[in-house]
Protein backbone atom coordinates (compact mmCIF):
# COMPACT_ATOMS: atom_id res chain seq x y z
CA UNK A 1 0.00 0.00 0.00
CA UNK A 2 2.87 2.41 0.69
CA UNK A 3 4.48 2.13 -2.48
CA UNK A 4 0.89 2.10 -4.51
CA UNK A 5 0.58 5.66 -2.71
CA UNK A 6 4.75 6.18 -3.83
CA UNK A 7 3.66 5.83 -7.32
CA UNK A 8 0.27 8.29 -7.00
CA UNK A 9 2.56 10.59 -5.39
CA UNK A 10 5.15 10.48 -8.07
CA UNK A 11 2.90 10.49 -11.08
CA UNK A 12 1.59 13.98 -9.10
CA UNK A 13 4.71 15.07 -8.89
CA UNK A 14 5.50 14.54 -12.62
CA UNK A 15 2.23 16.25 -13.69
CA UNK A 16 4.14 19.43 -12.66
CA UNK A 17 7.14 19.07 -14.51
CA UNK A 18 8.11 18.95 -18.37
CA UNK A 19 7.01 15.84 -20.16
CA UNK A 20 9.55 13.35 -21.08
CA UNK A 21 10.37 10.71 -24.16
CA UNK A 22 9.65 7.18 -23.49
CA UNK A 23 13.26 6.17 -23.62
CA UNK A 24 14.41 8.26 -20.16
CA UNK A 25 13.05 8.03 -16.87
CA UNK A 26 12.17 11.06 -15.31
CA UNK A 27 15.05 12.24 -12.55
CA UNK A 28 12.38 11.73 -9.83
CA UNK A 29 11.12 8.21 -10.69
CA UNK A 30 15.42 7.72 -11.24
CA UNK A 31 15.74 8.49 -7.35
CA UNK A 32 12.80 6.39 -6.74
CA UNK A 33 14.44 3.17 -8.40
CA UNK A 34 17.87 4.01 -7.10
CA UNK A 35 16.28 4.42 -3.33
CA UNK A 36 14.35 0.94 -4.75
CA UNK A 37 11.17 2.70 -3.40
CA UNK A 38 10.07 1.52 -7.08
CA UNK A 39 11.18 -1.29 -9.47
CA UNK A 40 12.54 -0.05 -13.10
CA UNK A 41 9.08 -1.06 -14.37
CA UNK A 42 7.27 0.23 -12.33
CA UNK A 43 8.77 3.45 -12.66
CA UNK A 44 8.33 3.20 -16.58
CA UNK A 45 4.52 2.20 -15.78
CA UNK A 46 4.10 5.43 -14.17
CA UNK A 47 6.10 7.45 -16.74
CA UNK A 48 3.90 5.70 -19.79
CA UNK A 49 0.41 6.38 -17.90
CA UNK A 50 1.63 9.65 -17.12
CA UNK A 51 2.37 11.16 -20.94
CA UNK A 52 -0.49 9.26 -22.23
CA UNK A 53 -2.52 11.71 -19.97
CA UNK A 54 -0.07 14.26 -20.80
CA UNK A 55 -1.30 13.68 -24.66
CA UNK A 56 -5.05 13.23 -24.08
CA UNK A 57 -4.72 16.89 -22.41
CA UNK A 58 -3.28 18.40 -25.76
CA UNK A 59 -5.21 17.19 -27.75
CA UNK A 60 -8.43 18.47 -25.90
CA UNK A 61 -6.24 21.67 -25.84
CA UNK A 62 -6.05 21.81 -29.25
CA UNK A 63 -9.26 20.73 -29.79
CA UNK A 64 -10.73 23.39 -27.84
CA UNK A 65 -8.76 25.99 -29.46
CA UNK A 66 -9.91 24.70 -33.22
CA UNK A 67 -13.16 25.30 -32.03
CA UNK A 68 -12.90 28.68 -30.59
CA UNK A 69 -10.94 30.03 -33.33
CA UNK A 70 -13.32 28.39 -36.33
CA UNK A 71 -15.46 31.51 -36.50
CA UNK A 72 -12.19 33.57 -37.31
CA UNK A 73 -10.75 30.88 -39.73
CA UNK A 74 -13.83 31.50 -41.54
CA UNK A 75 -14.25 35.25 -41.38
CA UNK A 76 -10.02 35.25 -42.50
CA UNK A 77 -10.71 32.58 -45.62
CA UNK A 78 -14.09 35.10 -46.66
CA UNK A 79 -11.19 38.29 -46.45
CA UNK A 80 -8.80 36.25 -48.62
CA UNK A 81 -8.85 37.63 -52.00
CA UNK A 82 -11.32 40.11 -51.14
CA UNK A 83 -10.77 43.94 -52.21
CA UNK A 84 -13.04 46.47 -51.62
CA UNK A 85 -12.56 50.53 -52.81
CA UNK A 86 -14.21 53.13 -54.23
CA UNK A 87 -14.08 56.12 -56.86
CA UNK A 88 -16.00 59.12 -56.13
CA UNK A 89 -16.12 62.36 -58.55
CA UNK A 90 -17.13 65.39 -56.57
CA UNK A 91 -17.23 68.76 -58.86
CA UNK A 92 -18.19 72.47 -58.54
CA UNK A 93 -19.85 73.82 -61.63
CA UNK A 94 -19.94 77.14 -63.09
CA UNK A 95 -21.73 77.22 -66.60
CA UNK A 96 -24.41 77.48 -69.28
CA UNK A 97 -26.39 74.86 -71.29
CA UNK A 98 -29.14 75.02 -73.98
CA UNK A 99 -32.69 76.09 -72.84
CA UNK A 100 -35.20 76.16 -75.24
CA UNK A 101 -37.32 77.78 -73.16
CA UNK A 102 -34.93 80.78 -72.54
CA UNK A 103 -35.09 83.64 -74.44
CA UNK A 104 -31.13 83.46 -75.40
CA UNK A 105 -31.51 79.72 -75.52
CA UNK A 106 -29.07 79.33 -72.55
CA UNK A 107 -29.78 78.62 -69.21
CA UNK A 108 -27.25 79.36 -66.41
CA UNK A 109 -25.99 77.05 -63.63
CA UNK A 110 -24.04 77.19 -59.98
CA UNK A 111 -23.69 74.17 -58.04
CA UNK A 112 -21.94 71.69 -56.57
CA UNK A 113 -22.20 68.19 -57.72
CA UNK A 114 -21.79 64.48 -57.15
CA UNK A 115 -21.04 63.37 -60.51
CA UNK A 116 -20.55 59.90 -59.93
CA UNK A 117 -19.98 57.47 -56.65
CA UNK A 118 -18.98 53.91 -57.74
CA UNK A 119 -18.38 51.58 -54.81
CA UNK A 120 -16.50 48.91 -56.15
CA UNK A 121 -16.31 44.66 -54.24
CA UNK A 122 -14.34 42.46 -55.76
CA UNK A 123 -12.97 38.68 -54.72
CA UNK A 124 -10.84 35.93 -56.25
CA UNK A 125 -12.72 32.74 -55.24
CA UNK A 126 -10.09 30.55 -56.75
CA UNK A 127 -6.77 30.50 -58.85
CA UNK A 128 -8.91 30.24 -61.92
CA UNK A 129 -12.29 32.41 -60.90
CA UNK A 130 -12.88 36.07 -59.75
CA UNK A 131 -16.01 37.42 -59.70
CA UNK A 132 -16.83 41.84 -59.16
CA UNK A 133 -20.11 43.74 -57.92
CA UNK A 134 -19.57 47.47 -59.10
CA UNK A 135 -22.57 50.02 -57.52
CA UNK A 136 -23.08 53.50 -59.33
CA UNK A 137 -24.46 56.24 -57.69
CA UNK A 138 -25.52 58.98 -60.20
CA UNK A 139 -27.71 61.80 -60.30
CA UNK A 140 -31.33 61.76 -62.67
CA UNK A 141 -32.77 64.47 -64.62
CA UNK A 142 -34.82 65.68 -61.52
CA UNK A 143 -31.10 66.18 -58.87
CA UNK A 144 -32.23 62.67 -56.69
CA UNK A 145 -28.76 60.50 -56.49
CA UNK A 146 -30.22 56.93 -57.50
CA UNK A 147 -27.70 53.90 -57.31
CA UNK A 148 -28.11 51.05 -60.39
CA UNK A 149 -25.59 48.00 -60.51
CA UNK A 150 -22.70 48.72 -62.68
CA UNK A 151 -21.05 46.03 -62.70
CA UNK A 152 -21.80 42.58 -61.71
CA UNK A 153 -19.92 39.10 -63.28
CA UNK A 154 -17.80 36.10 -62.71
CA UNK A 155 -14.50 36.04 -64.60
CA UNK A 156 -12.75 33.07 -65.54
CA UNK A 157 -9.11 32.87 -66.42
CA UNK A 158 -6.49 31.09 -66.84
CA UNK A 159 -2.81 31.00 -67.21
CA UNK A 160 -2.33 31.21 -71.22
CA UNK A 161 0.33 30.65 -73.54
CA UNK A 162 3.42 32.72 -75.24
CA UNK A 163 0.65 33.53 -77.88
CA UNK A 164 -2.11 34.78 -75.65
CA UNK A 165 -1.47 35.52 -72.46
CA UNK A 166 -3.70 36.21 -69.38
CA UNK A 167 -6.75 34.88 -71.29
CA UNK A 168 -10.22 35.13 -69.06
CA UNK A 169 -13.62 34.87 -69.76
CA UNK A 170 -16.46 37.64 -68.22
CA UNK A 171 -19.99 35.94 -67.59
CA UNK A 172 -22.78 38.58 -66.37
CA UNK A 173 -22.98 42.21 -66.36
CA UNK A 174 -19.38 43.57 -67.85
CA UNK A 175 -17.68 45.29 -69.40
CA UNK A 176 -17.50 46.47 -73.31
CA UNK A 177 -14.62 45.82 -75.59
CA UNK A 178 -13.41 49.70 -76.79
CA UNK A 179 -14.50 51.85 -73.58
CA UNK A 180 -12.63 49.57 -71.53
CA UNK A 181 -9.82 50.08 -73.59
CA UNK A 182 -10.13 53.84 -73.98
CA UNK A 183 -10.19 54.37 -70.13
CA UNK A 184 -6.39 52.73 -70.15
CA UNK A 185 -5.21 55.94 -72.95
CA UNK A 186 -6.95 58.51 -71.52
CA UNK A 187 -8.00 58.04 -68.04
CA UNK A 188 -9.54 61.05 -67.34
CA UNK A 189 -13.18 60.04 -67.12
CA UNK A 190 -13.09 62.62 -64.28
CA UNK A 191 -14.25 65.37 -66.49
CA UNK A 192 -16.77 63.59 -68.20
CA UNK A 193 -17.62 60.82 -70.52
CA UNK A 194 -15.78 59.60 -73.07
CA UNK A 195 -16.03 60.43 -76.82
CA UNK A 196 -18.84 57.32 -78.07
CA UNK A 197 -20.42 56.90 -74.50
CA UNK A 198 -20.86 60.73 -74.37
CA UNK A 199 -22.79 60.71 -78.04
CA UNK A 200 -24.81 57.66 -76.63
CA UNK A 201 -23.12 55.44 -79.16
CA UNK A 202 -21.68 52.88 -76.88
CA UNK A 203 -22.34 51.95 -72.96
CA UNK A 204 -19.32 51.01 -70.98
CA UNK A 205 -21.24 47.95 -69.52
CA UNK A 206 -24.08 45.81 -70.31
CA UNK A 207 -25.34 42.30 -69.91
CA UNK A 208 -23.53 39.29 -72.06
CA UNK A 209 -20.35 37.24 -72.15
CA UNK A 210 -16.92 38.38 -73.89
CA UNK A 211 -13.71 36.84 -73.98
CA UNK A 212 -10.41 39.06 -73.66
CA UNK A 213 -6.54 38.21 -73.76
CA UNK A 214 -3.38 39.92 -74.40
CA UNK A 215 -1.18 39.07 -77.34
CA UNK A 216 2.39 38.09 -75.94
CA UNK A 217 4.09 37.95 -72.59
CA UNK A 218 3.33 41.27 -70.56
CA UNK A 219 5.32 44.29 -71.39
CA UNK A 220 8.43 44.30 -68.57
CA UNK A 221 7.34 45.87 -65.46
CA UNK A 222 9.35 48.66 -65.78
CA UNK A 223 7.24 49.91 -68.49
CA UNK A 224 3.64 48.86 -66.41
CA UNK A 225 5.03 50.99 -63.25
CA UNK A 226 6.30 54.17 -65.02
CA UNK A 227 3.53 54.30 -68.41
CA UNK A 228 0.73 52.25 -68.04
CA UNK A 229 -0.71 48.65 -65.98
CA UNK A 230 -3.62 48.39 -68.77
CA UNK A 231 -4.07 45.28 -71.87
CA UNK A 232 -0.32 45.12 -71.56
CA UNK A 233 0.48 42.34 -73.87
CA UNK A 234 3.19 42.43 -75.36
CA UNK A 235 1.80 42.50 -78.88
CA UNK A 236 -1.57 44.02 -78.09
CA UNK A 237 -5.03 42.68 -76.65
CA UNK A 238 -8.40 41.38 -77.42
CA UNK A 239 -11.77 41.42 -76.86
CA UNK A 240 -14.67 40.08 -78.13
CA UNK A 241 -18.67 39.29 -76.74
CA UNK A 242 -22.26 39.40 -77.31
CA UNK A 243 -24.23 41.69 -75.66
CA UNK A 244 -27.99 42.04 -74.86
CA UNK A 245 -27.38 45.89 -76.66
CA UNK A 246 -29.46 48.30 -74.37
CA UNK A 247 -26.34 49.22 -71.90
CA UNK A 248 -26.27 48.71 -68.29
CA UNK A 249 -29.07 51.05 -67.53
CA UNK A 250 -31.98 49.49 -70.11
CA UNK A 251 -33.88 46.54 -69.97
CA UNK A 252 -33.64 43.97 -72.46
CA UNK A 253 -36.45 44.31 -74.81
CA UNK A 254 -36.23 42.41 -78.26
CA UNK A 255 -34.37 38.80 -79.00
CA UNK A 256 -31.46 40.35 -80.76
CA UNK A 257 -27.97 40.68 -79.40
CA UNK A 258 -25.15 42.69 -80.40
CA UNK A 259 -22.05 41.93 -81.56
CA UNK A 260 -18.61 44.41 -80.19
CA UNK A 261 -15.42 43.60 -80.62
CA UNK A 262 -11.85 45.26 -80.01
CA UNK A 263 -8.38 44.55 -81.50
CA UNK A 264 -5.34 46.64 -80.28
CA UNK A 265 -1.69 45.84 -81.78
CA UNK A 266 1.71 47.04 -80.90
CA UNK A 267 3.57 47.04 -83.88
CA UNK A 268 7.11 47.90 -82.30
CA UNK A 269 6.97 46.84 -78.94
CA UNK A 270 11.06 46.79 -78.90
CA UNK A 271 11.19 50.14 -79.65
CA UNK A 272 8.12 52.19 -78.89
CA UNK A 273 5.76 49.84 -76.99
CA UNK A 274 3.29 52.57 -76.32
CA UNK A 275 2.26 52.71 -79.64
CA UNK A 276 -0.82 51.02 -80.67
CA UNK A 277 -3.04 50.86 -83.84
CA UNK A 278 -7.14 49.68 -82.48
CA UNK A 279 -9.89 48.86 -84.47
CA UNK A 280 -13.07 48.49 -82.44
CA UNK A 281 -16.87 47.58 -83.45
CA UNK A 282 -20.26 46.56 -82.99
CA UNK A 283 -23.06 45.00 -85.47
CA UNK A 284 -26.50 44.01 -84.51
CA UNK A 285 -30.31 45.74 -83.71
CA UNK A 286 -31.71 48.26 -81.77
CA UNK A 287 -32.83 47.57 -78.48
CA UNK A 288 -36.58 48.49 -79.58
CA UNK A 289 -39.40 46.49 -78.84
CA UNK A 290 -40.74 44.02 -81.56
CA UNK A 291 -42.92 46.53 -84.12
CA UNK A 292 -44.96 45.42 -86.72
CA UNK A 293 -44.58 47.58 -89.59
CA UNK A 294 -45.82 47.69 -93.21
CA UNK A 295 -42.54 49.32 -94.85
CA UNK A 296 -43.65 49.18 -98.58
CA UNK A 297 -46.93 48.13 -98.89
CA UNK A 298 -45.67 44.66 -100.01
CA UNK A 299 -44.63 42.89 -96.99
CA UNK A 300 -47.03 43.53 -94.25
CA UNK A 301 -46.99 42.95 -90.23
CA UNK A 302 -42.80 42.59 -90.90
CA UNK A 303 -40.95 42.59 -87.24
CA UNK A 304 -38.70 45.57 -87.49
CA UNK A 305 -35.69 46.61 -86.22
CA UNK A 306 -32.91 49.35 -86.55
CA UNK A 307 -29.62 47.92 -87.10
CA UNK A 308 -26.54 49.23 -85.47
CA UNK A 309 -23.13 49.29 -86.94
CA UNK A 310 -20.17 50.72 -85.96
CA UNK A 311 -16.81 50.91 -86.99
CA UNK A 312 -14.32 52.79 -84.83
CA UNK A 313 -10.63 53.55 -84.92
CA UNK A 314 -7.38 54.77 -83.16
CA UNK A 315 -3.72 55.69 -83.33
CA UNK A 316 -2.16 56.14 -79.81
CA UNK A 317 0.83 56.62 -77.89
CA UNK A 318 1.69 56.69 -74.44
CA UNK A 319 5.14 57.54 -72.86
CA UNK A 320 6.06 57.76 -69.24
CA UNK A 321 5.81 62.10 -69.68
CA UNK A 322 2.59 62.21 -72.58
CA UNK A 323 -0.16 60.74 -73.88
CA UNK A 324 -1.83 61.08 -77.48
CA UNK A 325 -4.78 59.43 -79.55
CA UNK A 326 -6.53 60.17 -82.22
CA UNK A 327 -9.94 58.63 -82.80
CA UNK A 328 -11.89 58.46 -85.91
CA UNK A 329 -15.61 56.41 -86.00
CA UNK A 330 -18.36 55.99 -88.60
CA UNK A 331 -22.16 54.11 -87.32
CA UNK A 332 -25.42 54.10 -88.41
CA UNK A 333 -28.23 53.98 -85.46
CA UNK A 334 -26.88 53.17 -82.00
CA UNK A 335 -27.30 50.09 -79.84
CA UNK A 336 -30.66 51.27 -78.23
CA UNK A 337 -32.79 52.21 -81.47
CA UNK A 338 -33.46 55.72 -80.27
CA UNK A 339 -33.24 57.51 -83.80
CA UNK A 340 -34.31 55.85 -86.70
CA UNK A 341 -35.46 57.24 -90.51
CA UNK A 342 -39.64 57.71 -90.41
CA UNK A 343 -41.83 57.56 -93.66
CA UNK A 344 -42.09 61.56 -92.86
CA UNK A 345 -38.29 61.64 -93.93
CA UNK A 346 -39.14 59.51 -97.12
CA UNK A 347 -37.34 61.43 -100.13
CA UNK A 348 -35.95 59.56 -103.45
CA UNK A 349 -32.78 60.06 -103.97
CA UNK A 350 -32.13 60.35 -100.09
CA UNK A 351 -34.09 58.06 -98.20
CA UNK A 352 -35.59 55.15 -100.16
CA UNK A 353 -38.44 52.98 -98.90
CA UNK A 354 -35.55 50.27 -98.43
CA UNK A 355 -33.67 52.98 -95.86
CA UNK A 356 -37.16 53.84 -93.71
CA UNK A 357 -36.63 52.36 -89.97
CA UNK A 358 -33.19 52.30 -90.48
CA UNK A 359 -30.93 54.37 -87.91
CA UNK A 360 -29.17 57.82 -89.10
CA UNK A 361 -25.52 57.93 -90.33
CA UNK A 362 -22.97 59.57 -88.22
CA UNK A 363 -19.41 59.93 -87.90
CA UNK A 364 -16.48 61.80 -85.80
CA UNK A 365 -13.56 61.89 -84.52
CA UNK A 366 -11.83 62.82 -81.16
CA UNK A 367 -8.27 64.26 -80.64
CA UNK A 368 -6.58 63.48 -76.97
CA UNK A 369 -3.04 64.78 -75.50
CA UNK A 370 -1.55 65.03 -72.12
CA UNK A 371 1.60 65.99 -70.56
CA UNK A 372 3.45 65.64 -67.26
CA UNK A 373 5.22 68.71 -66.21
CA UNK A 374 6.96 67.77 -63.78
CA UNK A 375 9.29 64.66 -62.78
CA UNK A 376 7.25 63.43 -60.15
CA UNK A 377 4.37 63.32 -62.56
CA UNK A 378 1.93 65.65 -60.07
CA UNK A 379 1.02 68.29 -62.44
CA UNK A 380 -0.84 67.06 -65.69
CA UNK A 381 -1.72 69.54 -68.76
CA UNK A 382 -3.98 67.84 -71.13
CA UNK A 383 -6.73 68.81 -73.90
CA UNK A 384 -9.08 67.36 -76.16
CA UNK A 385 -11.11 68.13 -79.18
CA UNK A 386 -14.42 66.29 -80.78
CA UNK A 387 -16.17 66.76 -84.02
CA UNK A 388 -19.75 64.72 -84.16
CA UNK A 389 -21.84 64.79 -87.03
CA UNK A 390 -25.29 63.19 -86.15
CA UNK A 391 -26.87 62.76 -90.39
CA UNK A 392 -24.04 62.30 -92.27
CA UNK A 393 -26.65 62.05 -95.30
CA UNK A 394 -27.75 65.46 -94.25
CA UNK A 395 -31.39 63.95 -94.61
CA UNK A 396 -32.44 65.78 -91.38
CA UNK A 397 -30.86 69.39 -92.60
CA UNK A 398 -34.03 72.30 -93.14
CA UNK A 399 -32.09 74.33 -95.42
CA UNK A 400 -29.53 73.48 -98.39
CA UNK A 401 -27.86 69.80 -98.56
CA UNK A 402 -24.44 69.75 -97.53
CA UNK A 403 -24.49 72.35 -95.04
CA UNK A 404 -22.59 71.45 -92.02
CA UNK A 405 -24.31 69.43 -89.48
CA UNK A 406 -22.02 69.30 -86.03
CA UNK A 407 -21.09 69.90 -82.88
CA UNK A 408 -17.04 71.10 -82.02
CA UNK A 409 -16.35 70.25 -78.37
CA UNK A 410 -12.99 71.83 -76.85
CA UNK A 411 -11.89 70.67 -73.16
CA UNK A 412 -8.93 71.99 -71.44
CA UNK A 413 -7.82 70.51 -68.03
CA UNK A 414 -4.93 70.73 -65.41
CA UNK A 415 -4.67 68.17 -62.85
CA UNK A 416 -2.96 68.20 -59.47
CA UNK A 417 -2.15 64.88 -58.27
CA UNK A 418 -2.46 64.87 -54.43
CA UNK A 419 -1.86 61.29 -53.49
CA UNK A 420 -1.86 58.09 -56.04
CA UNK A 421 -4.58 58.38 -58.08
CA UNK A 422 -6.54 61.02 -55.81
CA UNK A 423 -6.97 64.24 -57.92
CA UNK A 424 -8.02 68.08 -58.29
CA UNK A 425 -8.99 68.68 -62.18
CA UNK A 426 -9.72 72.16 -63.02
CA UNK A 427 -11.33 72.12 -66.40
CA UNK A 428 -12.71 74.45 -69.22
CA UNK A 429 -15.39 73.04 -71.84
CA UNK A 430 -17.08 74.64 -74.99
CA UNK A 431 -19.38 73.22 -76.66
CA UNK A 432 -19.77 74.87 -80.49
CA UNK A 433 -23.07 74.01 -82.83
CA UNK A 434 -23.93 74.85 -86.05
CA UNK A 435 -27.72 76.15 -87.16
CA UNK A 436 -28.69 73.17 -89.03
CA UNK A 437 -26.94 70.76 -85.80
CA UNK A 438 -29.78 72.61 -83.88
CA UNK A 439 -32.13 71.66 -86.46
CA UNK A 440 -31.78 67.98 -86.21
CA UNK A 441 -32.34 67.87 -82.50
CA UNK A 442 -34.65 70.62 -82.08
CA UNK A 443 -36.41 72.15 -85.56
CA UNK A 444 -35.78 75.04 -86.73
CA UNK A 445 -33.76 76.04 -83.40
CA UNK A 446 -30.31 77.57 -83.28
CA UNK A 447 -27.94 76.26 -80.08
CA UNK A 448 -25.97 78.95 -78.59
CA UNK A 449 -22.16 77.70 -78.09
CA UNK A 450 -22.30 76.06 -74.16
CA UNK A 451 -19.72 76.94 -71.80
CA UNK A 452 -18.51 75.38 -68.64
CA UNK A 453 -15.92 75.66 -65.87
CA UNK A 454 -15.45 72.75 -63.54
CA UNK A 455 -13.33 71.78 -60.36
CA UNK A 456 -13.62 68.19 -59.68
CA UNK A 457 -12.01 65.92 -56.68
CA UNK A 458 -11.70 62.54 -57.49
CA UNK A 459 -11.68 60.23 -54.70
CA UNK A 460 -9.90 56.56 -55.44
CA UNK A 461 -9.14 54.06 -52.82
Amino acid sequence: MKKLALMVMAAAVLGSLSPVSAQEVDPLLQLLIDKKVLTQDEALTVQKEYDKKKEAQKEETKKAMDDATKPMKSVSDALKGLKIGGTYYLSYQNGSSFSASEADGLKSYNKFVLKRGYLDVRKEIAPWLATRFTTDVHQDSEGNYLARQKYLYADFKWKGNKVFSNPHLEVGLIHTPWLDFEDSINTWRMQDALFLDREKILASADSGIMFGANFGPALPKSYQDEVSKGFPGKWGSMAVGIYNGGGYSKGEKNMNKILQYRVSFRPVPAYMPGLQLTVSGANGKGNLEPVNYDKDGIFLNERIYPDFNLINYMVSYQHARFTLAGQWFKAEGNPTGSGYYTPAQYIPGKVEYSDIFSGPKTKGYSYFGEVKLDDAKKWTLWARYEKFDPDTEGIFEAVKENSEDVRKRYIYGIAYKIYKDNIILLDYEKNSHTKEYGNILHGDTVIPDEERIQLTLQIKF
